[in-house]
């Protein structure tokens, strides 16, 4: 039996889509994305899921709508 092929998420479509939930202007949401995403894969012993985790601390400090 195979395994499903395992695709990544598409980041600038992820970042775009946080961007307008948050109303942050794109740039910024990719700099604070990056940043939460570096500071997980510093520790994480597993790494697949590090943009759902990303987006999480994204959407806990970004300011609300």
């Amino acid at each position: 039996m195979f395994a499903p092929h395992e695709t990544r998420p598409d980041q600038k479509r992820l970042v775009s889509l946080l961007a307008t939930e948050c109303h942050l202007p794109v740039d910024e949401m990719a700099t604070l994305y990056e940043h939460e995403r570096a500071e997980l894969a510093l520790v994480a012993h597993i790494t697949k899921f590090l943009h759902i985790f990303a987006t999480r601390n994204v959407l806990e400090i970004s300011p609300p709508a």
